[in-house]
């Protein structure tokens, strides 16, 4: 709910979630299965970008609940937005395409998919699938590989924790979607990395900052007090 309080009076949103109908202040979330093709044709007359959100995010999921969420629905939403003649898919992706790499390394968008779990190998697909669908539909897919998300506040941004390279604030978040939302036609395809400005990075954002004009304010280290050595 952190991109709809933000885009809230700003945007005009159509809102969809499996737990549907219920409301969010003055919106409507709208019932919907993201492994039935034929609500998502209905959810995405008239819309001009999907941002897609919906998943199954548990690294330890089994296949069962993968397939339907991660694959037939990925399918789904992007055939559903092509249909509709949507300008823009979103699509959130995961470190966890990536993960098994050292930790050491730097990663950038270009180098090969590594994922440690079957949830990032799903993940992996849907980038796949985003790069069929920009190149032989013409539909713009822009796949944000996300961190670590949580709130700026956690109290789990302290030292020693592991994830500190890859945390994304909720501030940060919502610029990276904001950007990705308004990027400029040409940028037709890509997948960028979303995380903070951290002072070591699992993710490099290079592109990110140069394609979309993404500006995160936020650095892990910094949050949780751990000086500049």
């Amino acid at each position: 709910m952190v991109l709809v309080e933000q885009w809230r009076g700003k945007r005009k949103l159509r809102l969809m979630d499996i737990g549907g109908p219920e409301t969010a202040g003055d919106l409507t979330v709208e019932k919907g299965d993201i492994s039935d093709l034929g609500r998502m044709q209905s959810l995405c007359q008239g819309v001009h970008t999907v941002v897609h959100l919906a998943a199954d995010p548990r690294t330890s999921a089994p296949w069962e609940s993968l397939l339907p969420a991660n694959i037939i629905g990925l399918y789904n939403v992007f055939e559903a937005a092509r249909q509709a003649g949507c300008r823009r898919v979103v699509y959130a992706s995961t470190v966890n395409v990536i993960a098994h790499y050292p930790r050491e390394i730097v990663i950038e968008p270009d180098m090969p998919v590594a994922p440690a779990n079957l949830y990032g190998a799903t993940k992996a697909w849907g980038e796949a699938a985003a790069y069929y669908y920009a190149h032989y539909h013409n539909l713009s897919v822009l796949c944000l590989r996300l961190g670590w998300v949580i709130s700026e506040n956690d109290e789990r941004i302290r030292p020693g924790q592991p994830l500190l390279p890859a945390l994304l604030t909720y501030r940060d978040t919502v610029s990276l979607f904001d950007a990705a939302v308004n990027a400029r036609q040409h940028v037709h395809f890509g997948i960028f990395h979303g995380q903070s400005d951290n002072r070591i990075k699992r993710m490099s954002i290079e592109n990110t900052r140069q394609v979309l004009g993404y500006e995160p304010v936020d650095d892990a280290y910094v949050l949780a007090g751990i000086p500049d050595s």
